[in-house]
């Protein structure tokens, strides 16, 4: 990302596939399936989502089945500086909170 430039969408999705927590679930989706069905990022809104004056894409890791998506979880990636909020549909959290309060590496171990 350079700076002053908005991070595009496909950037922010990027983004979230780097995650090393979305990457394990990717892992255990495929392995589970057989290869049959893949872990993906998607947008769930096209349109940036606006929180506290601040911009964000809205994106979900998904597991993509042949007959439906079926979300995982969904996140908020800033436009202006690629932060990523985990929406918990109670509430927005940073990543690093999440990933002491919700331990998702242990979703890629189930």
């Amino acid at each position: 990302m350079q700076p002053g430039q908005p991070l595009t969408s496909e950037q922010a999705v990027a983004r979230l596939m780097a995650l090393p927590e979305l990457q394990a679930w990717a892992q255990r989706i495929e392995k589970a399936s057989g290869g049959a069905v893949r872990g993906a990022v998607i947008p769930f809104d096209p349109a940036p989502r606006t929180v506290n004056g601040r911009q964000y894409h809205q994106l979900s890791f998904v597991e993509n089945r042949p007959e439906a998506a079926v979300t995982w979880q969904s996140f908020l990636v800033g436009v202006a500086d690629g932060e990523i909020l985990v929406d918990d549909d109670e509430s927005l959290l940073p990543l690093a909170r999440w990933r002491t309060e919700q331990r998702p590496m242990e979703r890629a171990a189930r």
